[in-house]
């Protein structure tokens, strides 16, 4: 007759003269211990030898979930596994598994050893993208994830914030994983999908604010209830045409205030060589105030609220979305400054070859090998005429 959970009770924890053994069906049965201690266990033959595989103790087990359980038994005997072993090898799969890298872990390692993302501006473009989109990876080891898993996982990343944010960080997974594969910190991984499968390219962008809506953005700024640092940070980057991340990462020993010149080290540029810049009075009135307001505080000339680090992107972003809105304009971001810095300048006069070092730029063919000016005067008379532009 089998078991009920009527008679299981009656046996749970009620001491017994000697180890018995009741019978469920199906080779399933009870051994009850002396002191009353209730197993579940399966009876089976492997290769014409008898053997038992305990399933786990009643109540914990109950009757309905030890029935279920044997089906999973019977199918692993089927399949020409001893149960035991069978068992036995996915419990340190298991633990094997825990102690395998995933995604998070793959990052952390990546970002300590990889040293071709050395750019103090590019490295913290990786760390923060890549540290804020591995939150929503699965947990499991990299190697053990599939292809499918691979593109829901970026699909996940283009659906919470774009489509040319999840192409851009498929290749950034790919360029970790690929490193960390050739250094053995993983056996494998199922990273192949095309990039061009997920998301979608970043679009080339032509906007060039004009005189006129820079003008206005300043004005909206001094208008607005924004952080000082905020607002000043914007607007040095429309004064000068440099990257966003030059500025954030400018520091009070990067400046020559006497001299009016900013030399940004090689660490700091997109293309890694240092780059000589003069700047206007306009720039030069806000260094001063970002210095005499935290330089006691901080070695940043324009710091984020704790005065330990460069003012983020992101804060930066959040503002210029704002006067975007509050203006009803058609969107923009800093790095178009760059472009309305150049093509205005030049539209007015300046030579092209002082337009380009004032953005930073190589200047091309036989000139990058021979010469080596950094026509800092001309850049000088060209920072004056752009800043009177755009303050007057």
């Amino acid at each position: 007759m089998p078991l009920s959970d009527k008679q299981l009770m009656s046996l749970h924890k009620k001491p017994q003269m000697k180890v018995i053994e009741v019978a469920d069906r199906d080779s399933l049965s009870v051994r009850v211990s002396p002191k009353g201690k209730v197993v579940f266990q399966y009876r089976y033959r492997f290769q014409g030898n008898a053997s038992r595989y305990d399933l786990g103790s009643y109540p914990t087990l109950s009757l309905k979930n030890a029935r279920i359980e044997l089906i999973e038994l019977k199918r692993i005997l089927e399949d020409g596994h001893d149960i035991k072993v069978y068992k036995r090898q996915e419990e340190e799969g298991k633990a094997a598994y825990l102690n395998e890298p995933n995604l998070a872990a793959c990052v952390e390692e990546f970002l300590d050893k990889y040293n071709c993302i050395g750019k103090q501006t590019t490295r913290e473009h990786y760390e923060y993208s890549m540290r804020r989109h591995v939150k929503e990876a699965p947990l499991k080891p990299v190697h053990l994830l599939s292809k499918k898993e691979w593109v829901n996982y970026f699909d996940t990343i283009g659906k919470n914030s774009t489509p040319t944010n999840a192409q851009g960080m498929v290749k950034k997974f790919k360029t970790c994983l690929n490193f960390l594969e050739d250094r053995g910190f993983i056996p494998s991984h199922m990273l192949t999908i095309k990039t061009s499968s997920i998301g979608s390219p970043a679009n080339k962008r032509d906007r060039t604010p004009t005189i006129k809506e820079i003008k206005q953005i300043f004005t909206e700024l001094d208008r607005s209830q924004r952080n000082p640092t905020t607002i000043n940070t914007i607007k040095a980057l429309a004064l000068t045409g440099a990257r966003n991340g030059e500025i954030r990462q400018m520091e009070k020993k990067d400046i020559d205030l006497d001299k009016k010149i900013w030399i940004l080290p090689a660490i700091k540029h997109k293309s890694g060589f240092a780059v000589k810049r003069p700047l206007n009075d306009e720039v030069i009135d806000i260094i001063k105030w970002q210095l005499n307001t935290f330089g006691d505080l901080t070695d940043y000339v324009f710091p984020n609220g704790a005065y330990k680090n460069p003012i983020t992107p992101q804060t930066i972003n959040k503002t210029c979305r704002a006067i975007i809105e509050k203006l009803n304009m058609e969107p923009w971001t800093v790095h178009d400054f760059r472009r309305s810095l150049s093509t205005t300048l030049v539209d007015s006069g300046v030579e092209l070859h002082v337009a380009e070092k004032m953005l930073g730029h190589t200047l091309g063919g036989i000139l990058s090998v021979y010469n080596k000016s950094e026509y800092i005067q001309e850049q000088r008379v060209a920072y004056a005429t752009w800043g009177k532009l755009i303050i007057s």
